[in-house]
């Protein structure tokens, strides 16, 4: 038995060394038990022990500047939140960015497809889902011609559509027409009451 003691006493130096966290360029505050660190220009989760429960990654949402507005999506976010065991990605395609969540451990739970998304409160989030329609085909270029459209809704925790609120709004999906995610305009009134704010600046109720 004093060998395999002697082993045991030899690697807890080596666990002590593999759980510390070194050179974090940011290490913020803990919510609902995780706190966001960044190192290297990646950003990641610990947990109320100081463990890397999800680990550095280039896809969490951050902002130099948040939005003043009354948006509530990922514009408000000056680092990464996990709230409900969820947090917000985003994803790259052709210049435009497109919103999903990972859970508590990493996992990609939500695929970025949104265009916009808020965080998750007792359950739900709002989010912009975005509609295609094929108009045809240009003769000339031979490419098809898509016209995009946009509706605010409410989502569960799994990306699954609980409620549509407002729209369909137009949108252009492009580098140059979307550099910033459209924001989500909305005042949570009550536990089942909100208001949205549409494109042209209207407001409307939904109960929810």
């Amino acid at each position: 038995m004093k060998p395999i003691r002697l082993f045991l006493i030899l690697l807890v130096p080596f666990f002590m060394e593999a759980q510390e966290l070194k050179d974090l360029s940011y290490v913020g505050s803990l919510h609902e038990g995780y706190a966001p660190v960044k190192k290297n220009n990646q950003w990641g989760f610990i947990d109320a022990s100081g463990e890397l429960v999800v680990d550095f990654r280039n896809d969490l949402i951050e902002n130099e500047k948040v939005s003043t507005a009354r948006d509530l999506g990922v514009a408000t976010q000056k680092v990464p939140v996990m709230q409900e065991n969820r947090a917000i990605i985003k994803k790259n395609i052709d210049g435009v960015n497109y919103y999903g969540f990972i859970d508590e451990t990493g996992k990609v739970v939500i695929e970025p497809e949104f265009l916009n998304v808020s965080l998750f409160n007792d359950g739900k989030a709002l989010a912009l889902k975005l509609a295609e329609e094929e108009l045809g085909k240009n003769p000339v270029l031979g490419k098809r011609m898509i016209s995009y459209k946009y509706d605010v809704v409410f989502i569960d925790k799994d990306g699954e559509v609980l409620q549509y609120l407002s729209g369909p709004f137009p949108v252009s999906v492009s580098k140059r027409n979307l550099r910033e995610a459209p924001p989500i305009t909305a005042r949570i009134l009550t536990d089942n009451l909100i208001s949205v704010r549409g494109p042209d600046k209207s407001w409307e109720l939904f109960t929810h």
